[in-house]
């Protein structure tokens, strides 16, 4: 049986129901693997008198989200902005088409700028602009749709995975502390978003980009109602 990040040709033998099926059901239980994954390693620590949530300081914990802006910027973040961003720099460039590569390597400051914008004055947002359109026109501007179907031809699948990989490793970055001895903590918890990029790249892969964007908002709801709870 195909691992789900190779089912690349599931729209071609199975209708969109049957696709989205799998796809939920797939994060429904990898979801529940991931928690207990967590939760198991959370009371190993425990066991020896450390407290891993408080010690890393996840930007998931809405104590800690609380520190990071206003309510409104953050659920704006988790609801719309990181996952439309997220997704077309991790996502959008597996058709290899040139302008989706294109947007893909210049969501990368967008989402940057985005990040920044409590902190930004007339002249570093101009400069953000400016490297975003500077990125875009690099690609857009000096290759070719047809050396992006040759890369596709040749990595397609290898960058499906480290595009998958590389979505659920980046969330180490939203620990505030970092240490050494708690790396195994925290990398159970990025099997989280790992195990959902598989989803979201699946859905991706065979029912489109909005798709993916779609299963990514809907991936963020138990963390916004935490949030706003």
């Amino acid at each position: 049986m195909k691992f789900i990040l190779s089912r690349t040709d599931d729209y071609t033998i199975h209708s969109k129901k049957w696709i989205i099926g799998y796809g939920l059901l797939f994060w429904l239980v990898s979801r529940i693997v991931a928690m207990c994954l967590v939760v198991g390693c959370i009371a190993i620590y425990n066991s020896v008198g450390i407290d891993p949530e408080t010690a890393t300081r996840f930007s998931g914990d809405p104590e800690t989200a609380a520190t990071l802006g206003s309510w409104l910027y953050i659920l704006l973040t988790v609801s719309l902005v990181a996952p439309v961003l997220e997704e077309c720099i991790f996502r959008l460039g597996l058709s290899f088409r040139r302008v989706h590569v294109a947007l893909a390597a210049a969501s990368v400051p967008a989402y940057f700028l985005w990040q920044s914008l409590g902190f930004l004055t007339v002249v570093s947002a101009i400069i953000y602009v400016g490297i975003i359109a500077a990125v875009f026109s690099l690609i857009y501007f000096l290759t070719t749709d047809s050396f992006w179907q040759k890369q596709k031809a040749r990595h397609l699948r290898s960058a499906i995975w480290i595009t998958a990989i590389g979505f659920g490793l980046i969330h180490l970055i939203a620990f505030s502390d970092y240490s050494l001895a708690l790396l195994p903590y925290m990398l159970c918890v990025v099997t989280v978003p790992l195990f959902a990029g598989f989803a979201i790249t699946y859905y991706r892969i065979n029912l489109g980009f909005g798709w993916g964007v779609g299963m990514h908002i809907f991936n963020n709801i138990p963390a916004m109602v935490v949030m706003l709870l």
